[in-house]
């Protein structure tokens, strides 16, 4: 009897220190994953006992087989879906489907007209560049920002002026007279993106009455008055397959740009703040010879007035001579600082975002300025299970300043410069233009510090973009989406040549052209998507319609003698001595 007893208590002493998995009765799991949105099988999704190192694969059907215990989770994941847990009941079947994960990264591209869609599905070359990395580049203009990242896509600053536009190409170029630029589209309708044009061809287009050469200004492309901390991504379309629906104003291809919106967020309060501080020099120049002086060849001096002055093929100079850095005096140095601000608040079905940006930027170019502030506004609602309206609306207000650089640059007037001139000392105590070689003021060439002063440009601009998208689903095989949109803006500039300047005739005494353009851009689309699958085939059928009315308006006013004449250097209105 007492050993019995001992067995007995053996026994039990095993049951008590083995773990609970053995105790349990252990069965096997046969189950199908599919995908929710198409249901068709999932093959490769793992399945996993959470907590424990039982794992498996589904087999090209779908199909898995797993042993659990009771109690235990399955966890579910597979590659561009949301991962899934569940605990299987008493039967031996289970059935799963897998939602489809909307952030997952390259999955999910925008294409023409806002539509979403799996890249995998396109038929044609699309790219897409992540919001955060255009705003870690902290460019002023987001377009700088997609160089190198984009095949096939040459972006050309057209200087490194302060509020210089830029230039993008897809593909290279294709038009010998007309634009090749890119059509740009926010949030599924097109906006402006054109640089003001100077020349008016006698009339026959928008420019300056004065049929002024583009060469001689650089005027802001007007894509840059867009937030570059808004865009949530960028979508580049580059084959005619992705830009049919525009029509011939997108040849070129298509800049596809979605923003942020307003968000849930529980119902707390959201506040992010960044800022950005950059010091710009020119440390390369190309390498000069300042042994010798003025003349046209083998050392011949120059023959006066200007014969010769600005070519170095004269003879040595004559030791002792004083000889300036004539590029560093006249390049500062730059320096520009950008603040970001954004505020998010939402709940469940409401969200909303209130964004602003303050940007200045003073140019290595003396007496060059551009500044910019923004502002946006942008909600989302959803009102039941199958209606989304996301509306938003935008202001940028910008700033430039610049001298007038003429059809060379300040860079080819530094190197030809005489290096016993210190180009510092270019005005007399009235502001009067120093001359060099010519007592005809307007038959010297100008000093380029003093040209930079007094030959100048400036333009204010003013912007509004709004916009409003409505999407409606009412059915799974079908969605309907609206997408309007309102661009204008205001845009006021002028150029001023001084009555000195070699730009002009002695008889002009000087030149104020003046502009005074209006932009309205109203756009629609509104479309309808039927989606069906058969087994492993889908398709897809969309219908819709387009509407655009793009209005530009340009008042031009030229005139020359801003003064009444010039004695003795002395520039004078109505009887009085004007200074600079």
């Amino acid at each position: 009897m007492r050993k019995i007893f001992q067995l007995f208590f053996a026994l039990s002493l095993m049951l008590l220190l083995l773990p609970p998995a053995v105790q349990a009765q252990e069965r096997t799991i046969t189950g199908t994953i599919v995908s929710e949105d198409s249901k068709t099988p999932l093959a490769g999704a793992t399945v996993r006992v959470k907590g424990t190192r039982r794992i498996t694969q589904t087999d090209a059907n779908g199909k898995f087989t797993i042993k659990v215990n009771p109690g235990e989770t399955l966890q579910i994941t597979h590659v561009g879906y949301l991962t899934t847990e569940l605990k299987p009941g008493s039967g031996d079947m289970v059935g799963i489907s897998l939602k489809t994960a909307d952030n997952t990264m390259g999955e999910v591209v925008v294409t023409a007209m806002d539509i979403r869609r799996n890249p995998r599905e396109l038929g044609y070359s699309v790219q897409t560049v992540k919001g955060t990395d255009i705003q870690e580049t902290q460019r002023e203009n987001f377009v700088n920002s997609l160089e190198g990242r984009v095949a096939g896509l040459t972006v050309t600053p057209t200087t490194g002026a302060a509020g210089a536009s830029t230039g993008i190409v897809l593909r290279g170029y294709n038009s010998l007279s007309g634009t090749n630029q890119p059509l740009f589209v926010l949030d599924g309708v097109i906006v402006d993106n054109n640089s003001f044009n100077s020349n008016s061809y006698g009339g026959s287009g928008v420019g300056l009455a004065s049929d002024g050469a583009n060469r001689n200004v650089d005027n802001t492309n007007r894509i840059a008055d867009l937030n570059p901390n808004d865009i949530e991504s960028v979508t580049v379309l580059k084959g005619p397959e992705a830009t049919a629906l525009y029509g011939s104003q997108a040849s070129s291809g298509a800049i596809v740009i979605t923003t942020k919106k307003g968000k849930s967020t529980d119902g707390k309060f959201l506040i992010t703040y960044d800022n950005n501080f950059r010091m710009q020099k020119n440390t390369r120049f190309a390498e000069i010879n300042s042994e010798y002086g003025p003349g046209t060849s083998n050392g011949v001096p120059t023959a006066p007035p200007l014969t010769g002055q600005f070519t170095s093929f004269g003879p040595k100079w004559v030791p002792g001579v004083t000889l300036f850095d004539n590029l560093h005096n006249f390049y500062r140095t730059g320096f520009s600082q950008t603040h970001n601000l954004g505020v998010e608040f939402g709940t469940k079905n409401l969200g909303f975002r209130l964004s602003g940006q303050y940007f200045t930027n003073k140019g290595v170019i003396p007496n060059n300025k551009y500044t910019k502030y923004s502002f946006k506004f942008s909600n989302t609602t959803k009102i039941g299970k199958w209606i989304t309206i996301t509306p938003s609306i935008a202001y940028s207000n910008a700033d430039n300043f610049k001298p007038i650089k003429g059809a060379s640059s300040f860079l080819m007037s530094l190197y030809e410069w005489p290096a016993n001139n210190d180009i510092r000392k270019f005005e007399d105590d009235y502001g009067g233009k120093l001359t060099l070689f010519n007592a005809n003021y307007n038959s010297d060439f100008d000093n380029p510090l003093w040209s930079a002063n007094n030959n100048v440009a400036g333009d204010k601009n003013t912007r509004w973009v709004a916009n409003a998208g409505i999407d409606l689903n009412p059915f799974k095989w079908l969605s309907i989406a609206g997408r309007f949109g309102y661009d204008t803006y205001k845009n006021d500039g002028y150029n001023f040549i001084h009555p000195q300047s070699f730009f002009l005739t002695a008889a002009t005494l000087g030149t104020l052209d003046n502009y005074y353009r209006k932009y309205k851009g109203y756009n629609h689309t509104i479309t309808a998507t039927f989606k069906k699958n058969i087994k492993n085939f889908s398709g897809r059928l969309m219908v819709g319609t387009m509407w655009q009315d793009f209005e530009t308006e340009v008042f031009g006013v030229f005139g020359s003698k801003v003064i009444d004449s010039i004695s003795g250097g002395r520039l004078y209105k109505k009887g009085a001595i004007v200074t600079a």
